[in-house]
This record gives C-alpha cells, structure tokens and sequence, in this order.
C-alpha cells in the first residue's frame, strides 16, 4: 500500500468528518487523548478499510505516523493537511471546534512542540462553546462571533507560518520560540498564550463591533480561563512533557511561588490585568485617532512580557 493513496484517504475521510460535525450533538464535552485519537484514528481506518479490507488497526495508524511525521515535527504531509483543513474560514462554533481538535491531534501525533498553544486552546474552545450552550453569558450571538472571529486569527497566522510566510509579530516570535530546542517549552506556550491575548483579541473585539454593553459578557468568558488552567497544565504534561504548573498558576490564579519568580514577573504577567488591557485597547482601536496609541501599547506589552520570559528562562526559573 502507498503512503500517497494512505494520505490521500485521510485527508477526504477527515474532510467528510468534519463536514459532519458542524453541529453541538457532535462536540465531545469530556476530553481525553485516548478519545480523541480513537475519533480521528475510525474515520483513518474505515476509509483504509473500504479500499483495501485491512483489518489490523496497528499498521494503518503506524503508517500515519509515518506520513505525518518525521523527527518529532510534522511532515511535509502533514503540513499539507493542516493547510487542507484551515483553507476556509469557519462559519460556526463547532467547525472552529473540530478544526482546532484536529489539528491539534496531528501536531500532538508528532510531538510537535509548535503545537502546544493548540492544545491550551482546545480547552479554551471547548468551555467557551459550553458556556454559549448553557447560556452563561447575556449575548448569544457575540459569543458566537467572538468564538469565530478569535480563532480565524490564530488558525490565519499558523497558515502563514507553515506555508513559509509571515505571520504577525507575536504569532512569528511564538514559532521561533516553539522551534528552538535551547529555548523552553513553558516560555514558548506562555508566549503564545500572550500573543492571543495581547493581540489577536483586541482587534477581534474590533471586528465583531464589540460595545460597552458586551463588557460583562467578555469578562466571564475570562473567568472560564481561571476555570480550567488545571487541565492546561494537565495537557501540556501529558503531551509535550512540559511543566508549566508554576507559572500558569502565578499567571492565570494569581498563586506565584514566593521567592521564585519575583516581583517584575508577578506584575508583568497577569492575565487579569493582560485581559484588562486588551478590553480598553478595543475601545482605542475603535477610535481613528486612538489607533496608533493602541497599536503601540500592545507591542510594548507585548515584547515586555516576552523580556520577563526570556529573562525566567535564561536563569533556568522555567524549564
């Protein structure tokens, strides 16, 4: 059997799967590695199947591996798959969902650590589209529009990095961190963390019209992030062995590790006040002549926050 004819099945089973997820019935509220890899790994084998009558699951996911990887990072296949699947931009929250499930299986199929962000941020998705669901939040509608509009950002910037282009300034400092080995995989995460944060979200809120009257509505959703930071933790352990408990415990809860991190690093890094300021960097962005006060806040914040990184990392306070 051909790697190429392997491939190829993939790509159309996992299209027609994805196809038939584009609603809430489908999306998996309790996730685990082990579910979902098997959810990807049946819709491999069934198309294998149905081409050849193999049987032994072990040899078609083996082959897999091997199309989509090489030395623990995506292939050049993969890569072509990755591509395939974000070619169009969602049009609904659990398109968004499947497209970042996916693709987040394929780098964690690899041990690619350009994909960690996409594992935090499966999580992060996940609950969002559940508080939708369950109506915790006033405005249905902007909640759709920032789920869409937030994730098009990250999946629009990881396009134009795997296609050897040039994503914005804190999506390209976020890959070169991720693809360096002298560089921590905790300081990389957090960085991509800050990239979305800092500057994917304000402009996202700018391009759902976002208003005052959704200001309670954006800082729930936030407190969802606080919720959850223990499976962040969680993953990143689990599938890219990395040890991120201390710093995104002082991060998202506020608990610092006394002594460790110090006080620069405790003020800079706060998600709170990072969340905070990219509400009010909306209001300016907003405004034609506050565009470029704006615009210079969120890179000074920014590449200082990446300065107090750099600095943890160099000192070996973050592995």
């Amino acid at each position: 059997m051909h790697i190429k004819s392997i491939y190829s099945a993939f790509v159309f089973s996992l299209f027609f799967f994805l196809q038939s997820c584009d609603n809430k019935e489908n999306i998996n509220t309790s996730p685990s590695r082990n579910i979902q890899q098997q959810s990807i790994t049946n819709t491999f084998n069934d198309a294998i199947a149905k081409q050849d009558n193999i049987n032994d699951y072990s040899i078609v996911e083996n082959d897999a591996n091997q199309s989509l990887c090489s030395n623990n990072q995506i292939s050049e296949q993969g890569i072509g798959l990755i591509l395939d699947l974000t070619e169009y931009t969602p049009n609904n929250i659990y398109t968004v969902y499947r497209q970042i499930d996916s693709i987040s299986f394929i780098f964690e199929s690899c041990n690619d650590p350009r994909g960690m962000f996409t594992t935090t941020y499966r999580r992060i998705t996940r609950r969002i589209i559940t508080a939708i669901e369950n109506k915790e939040i006033n405005d249905q509608a902007w909640g759709h529009s920032i789920v869409i509009d937030f994730a098009s950002r990250y999946l629009q910037n990881l396009r134009l990095h795997l296609q050897n282009e040039q994503p914005s300034y804190a999506w390209q400092q976020y890959y070169y961190l991720a693809n360096n080995a002298d560089v921590s995989r905790t300081r990389a995460v957090v960085i991509g963390m800050v990239a979305h944060l800092t500057l994917d979200l304000p402009h996202s809120l700018v391009a759902i019209n976002t208003t005052e009257s959704h200001k309670d509505d954006y800082f729930t959703l936030g407190e969802l992030m606080i919720e959850i930071t223990p499976l962040f933790i969680q993953d990143l352990k689990h599938y890219y062995d990395t040890d991120t408990e201390d710093i995104l415990n002082g991060f998202f809860l506020g608990q610092w590790v006394d002594n460790v991190f110090g006080n620069d690093t405790m003020i800079t890094l706060s998600y709170q006040t990072i969340r905070t300021k990219s509400w009010n960097a909306r209001w300016y962005l907003q405004k034609q002549w506050g565009r470029w006060l704006a615009q210079n806040e969120i890179y000074t914040a920014f590449w200082t926050i990446d300065g107090v990184l750099a600095t943890l990392d160099q000192s070996n306070i973050i592995q």
